[in-house]
């Protein structure tokens, strides 16, 4: 593995002497337009949530591709800003999503991951809601994205068949990039941390030009250290340079670059078994890693995106955008398979090494065109496009001279060496996907509005299979009062999947169903507060109910059924006080087959409790203090055919604290401390495998912003 922390660390420091152009000292009311198709404005709709230092934004559209009010989107919609990802040190998709309300974070392994809301996978996960859903039926995410290049994350949750024609109902995900500034401004930080991690960051914006027209963002960070695991290592680093330009009064041209990497040592395939033969559950060190010193996985992602937005006749404007992302992962690993004896815990498990590299060619681009119109009397939104995307997936794979070894003792678990047989290249595979849409909200009072879509999807599974399924959106909202905003919406689902059926030994028919949500949104204290509570019932047909890997085919195999996802979200963020921020939120669903009546993924918390928090203390305005609390249910993971035996993981809950202290406007100090209980608990239960969390750890930042 190359570590290229040097290199990148000169390049940080060279953006702190970058040559921006100063932009003139007058204010300006002008705002860069989005780099993407789904334009998702803040409170004063113009600029990015690092401005308003809030835990809340106004408006979003990405749930609709309308402009609208959060208040007013018939879905529930958290938003996690910049603001509480600087309070909370929240540098990591994981770390955001496990402070999300109603989001479980499963963790597989070291590097791959599973993100659930009410109980269904997150598939869709967009940058400026540009995107490609995945459509295995199982939904591994093996890249862990770096908060540092995005102004806020936005999770829609719920089916969403208007942005999202194709994935899992449980919820989308759009990373909102940081952009281009027409004043300059530079910000940087400098932290340590637990286990001996070092992370550094920068960030430069302005003006290229006097006259503002054109202006740039490059952003820089690195992180490096090692971890409570034994063995374990990783650095992530990435840059990011956007640059935007008004080639006329009326059109906007902006074009992008990011590359990213993240490299570990020491890394899982899989985790610890969690039961014996004799279906015992066992426990380890919190420490215990099996993973050898060979082991490593390295990624590393190059991203290509442009758009150009042309004002129309009135209020109307046409957006292209393009993205392409190429990712690469290089690897060597080693997989546990099955149950160690009774008589030892330790003997009896089969080793299988592998080297499976991939490369993924993801390009998406999107048209559409958005504005408002009179009927009636009355102005209402619209908005029209069509989306192009295209997925196309290389992998080889070897084979280490340890497979087929069963093991003997723990240090068995371990071998110290392996020699690597010939590298073979697998058939390329090939998808694309077209989706034509369109929606309009219709004002049929001041307070009574109508929102109506359709989305025409097709996917072509090239070898596979060409599915197309038409999906009806509906939502309506009414303002009770200017305080309380009721709505209720549908979504229809249509998900083709890759896992095969079980019963027929053939590729499983697609997962059709549909999502239904009702709640009650409200803005306070001139809506500096808002909140929701929602109750909300989806079912799907066809849907996987215990997806499981075959060595004879590299596929997955998985009996169908029918189930039903039910329950309720509240919620709570924004300004209480001048002084406190909070953003809270309790899930509660129930999962069932609705053949059997049993939850098919016990693995998932029913129940979860997420609060972020701080508070500036009014006599000493420098001086904050906050603290987090991430509660869940007792989960569980019934003997099945990849392990005998129950394994339960009780319900938990990780507390953390964080201070702040503002020197002066352009240096602050800041402390975080994560699980200061200590809690010892599974990440996950999934597959009869899993690993112990972060014990109490700590993170030490020196901030600076100019």
């Amino acid at each position: 593995m190359q570590f290229m922390r040097k290199q990148l660390c000169v390049a940080i420091v060279g953006i702190l002497y970058l040559p921006l152009t100063h932009a003139n000292d007058e204010s300006s009311t002008s705002m860069l337009l989005p780099t993407l198709s789904i334009k998702a404005n803040t409170k004063s709709g113009q600029e990015g949530s690092e401005k308003t230092k809030s835990y809340i934004v106004e408006n979003s559209s990405s749930a609709t591709h309308l402009n609208l009010s959060v208040k007013e989107t018939p879905q529930t919609i958290n938003v996690v800003t910049r603001q509480q990802l600087d309070d909370f040190s929240l540098n990591t998709t994981r770390d955001i999503l496990n402070n999300t309300p109603g989001v479980t974070v499963t963790g597989l392994e070291t590097n791959r991951t599973t993100y659930t809301v009410h109980g269904f996978d997150i598939s869709n996960i967009l940058y400026d809601g540009m995107g490609i859903p995945q459509v295995d039926s199982y939904n591994y995410n093996t890249w862990d994205p770096d908060s540092y290049l995005f102004d806020r994350v936005e999770i829609i949750k719920g089916a969403d068949a208007l942005t999202n024609g194709l994935g899992d109902p449980g919820a989308t995900i759009n990373y909102v990039r940081k952009k281009p500034t027409k004043d300059f401004q530079a910000s940087g930080g400098v932290s340590y941390g637990s286990w001996d991690t070092q992370r550094y960051e920068a960030d430069v914006s302005g003006s290229l030009t006097q006259d503002g027209r054109v202006r740039a963002r490059l952003v820089g960070y690195e992180k490096a250290g090692n971890s409570y695991l034994d063995k374990y290592s990783e650095e992530k680093n990435g840059v990011q340079l956007i640059v935007d330009a008004d080639l006329t009064d009326s059109t906007t041209a902006s074009v992008g670059y990011s590359k990213t990497n993240q490299l570990t040592n020491g890394s899982q395939w899989g985790a610890l078994p969690l039961t014996n033969s004799a279906g015992q559950q066992l426990s380890y060190s919190r420490s215990y890693n099996y993973a050898p010193s060979w082991a490593y996985y390295d990624w590393s992602i190059n991203n290509y995106f442009a758009s150009l937005e042309q004002k129309l006749a009135g209020d109307w404007v046409a957006k292209f955008n393009y993205d392409e992302r190429i990712s690469k992962i290089q690897d060597q690993m080693l997989y546990l398979s099955g149950n160690p004896s009774a008589t030892d815990n330790t003997s009896g498990i089969y080793l299988y090494p592998d080297i499976y590299n991939q490369k993924y060619r993801d390009r998406t681009f999107n048209l559409n065109t958005s504005g408002t119109y009179n009927l009636f009397g009355r102005k209402h939104e619209a908005n029209i496009g069509y989306s192009w995307s295209q997925n196309v997936t290389q992998n080889s794979n070897a084979y280490g001279s340890s497979l087929g070894v069963y093991t003997t003792d723990l240090a068995s678990w371990s071998p110290e060496s392996q020699t690597w047989g010939a590298n073979t290249p697998n058939p390329t595979t090939a998808l694309i996907l077209r989706s034509l849409y369109g929606a309009t909200r219709f004002h049929l009072t001041d307070d009574l509005k109508v929102l109506l879509g359709v989305n025409y999807a097709e996917i072509n599974s090239r070898g596979n299979y060409i599915k197309n399924k038409t999906l009806p959106y509906a939502g309506i909202t009414y303002n009770f009062t200017p305080t309380y905003t009721g709505y209720i919406s549908y979504s229809s689902i249509f998900r083709p999947q890759t896992v095969i059926d079980s019963s027929t030994g053939k590729t499983a028919v697609p997962v059709e169903g549909k999502s239904y949500e009702m709640g009650v949104k409200s803005a306070w204290l001139d809506n500096r507060l808002t909140g929701y509570l929602s109750v909300f019932r989806t079912e799907q047909n066809n849907f996987a109910l215990s997806p499981t890997f075959s060595v004879s085919d590299n596929l997955y195999h998985s009996p169908l059924g029918t189930v039903r996802s039910q329950g309720v979200d509240i919620g709570i963020a924004g300004k209480v006080t001048d002084a406190l921020d909070v953003s809270a939120g309790y899930t509660k669903f129930s999962l069932k087959n609705l053949e059997n009546g049993i939850n098919p993924r016990q693995y998932n918390p029913t129940q979860t409790f997420n609060i972020l928090t701080t508070y500036t203390i009014p006599q000493y305005p420098k001086l904050k203090v906050g603290g987090s609390i991430k509660w869940q249910s007792a989960i569980h993971d019934p003997a099945s055919a990849s392990h005998a035996g129950l394994i339960t993981q009780d319900a938990y809950a990780l507390i953390g604290l964080m201070t702040s202290y503002q020197v002066n406007k352009n240096l602050k100090l800041q402390l975080n401390v994560n699980n200061i209980t200590n809690e010892k608990y599974l990440t996950g239960l999934k597959d009869g495998q899993g690993f112990y969390g972060e014990p109490t750890n700590y993170n030490l930042s020196v901030n600076f912003n100019f």
